[in-house]
Parts: C-alpha cells; sequence; structure tokens
C-alpha cells in the first residue's frame, strides 16, 4: 500500500526562489543607499571650501549584479580620494573619503541585509 506526499508552497511553486532575488536586489540597493549617505556626510565635514559640484556628481550606478558608486569621472576627484599621483608630490594626501565610507559601510552591511530581509522571509515562509 503506497503513500503519497502533497507538498505545496513557495519553496515547491518556485516562489521563494523570486523572493530571494527580490531580496538580494533590495539589499544590494540599500547598501549601496548607505555607502552613499555615507560618503556623502563624510565629504560635508572633510571639504574645506564646498561648491556642491563634486558632491552632485557622486552617483551609484545599479547594474544587475552590483551597484558601484563613483563620482562620476570628475578630473579633480582621485585627487580629493588621494590616489593621484599629485598627491604622492604635495602635502595634502587626500579625504580618503570612498575607502572610509566603505570601511564603515562594510562592518554594518550584516545588519542592514538582516533588516531589508525580514518581509522577504516572511513571503517566504507564506503558505
Amino acid at each position: 500500500m503506497g503513500r503519497s506526499v502533497r507538498a505545496s508552497g513557495p519553496i515547491v511553486d518556485g516562489r521563494a526562489l523570486k523572493h530571494a532575488e527580490r531580496a538580494r536586489i533590495a539589499i544590494q540597493n540599500d547598501v549601496a543607499e548607505a555607502t552613499f549617505n555615507e560618503v556623502q556626510d563624510l565629504l560635508s565635514g572633510s571639504l574645506k571650501n564646498p561648491t556642491g559640484y563634486y558632491e552632485s556628481r557622486i552617483r551609484t550606478n545599479r547594474a544587475r549584479t552590483s551597484n558601484e558608486l563613483s563620482d562620476s569621472g570628475v578630473v579633480y576627484g582621485p585627487w580629493l580620494e588621494g590616489t593621484s599621483s599629485r598627491n604622492q608630490s604635495s602635502r595634502f594626501k587626500g579625504y580618503a573619503t570612498f575607502r572610509r565610507a566603505t570601511r564603515k559601510i562594510e562592518s554594518r552591511a550584516g545588519q542592514i541585509a538582516a533588516v531589508t530581509i525580514r518581509p522577504y522571509i516572511q513571503r517566504m515562509n507564506a503558505k
């Protein structure tokens, strides 16, 4: 005498996979937004005579598998960051804004992800 089992739910019907992909994108976007905000905060405390131009050029470029934060190629961006060869020959070593923001957000990325993923986990657990 054979028994049959009927399985249903988000894992079986594929909804969980869709929710997982949406969660990945949402986490990616939230971490990028936090990094953008951190760069802006650091710049506001670092720039001596801000005109607003450099800050306005900072963008998050969203791609399917990753997000990239950049200064849109502002010619003096590497000098402000401290990665230009000009920094080697001057007393100004740069603000390291992007590097500092990256380190700070990397330490908080798990917390950001934990908050972002909650509603997606609830959807994956739904019947």
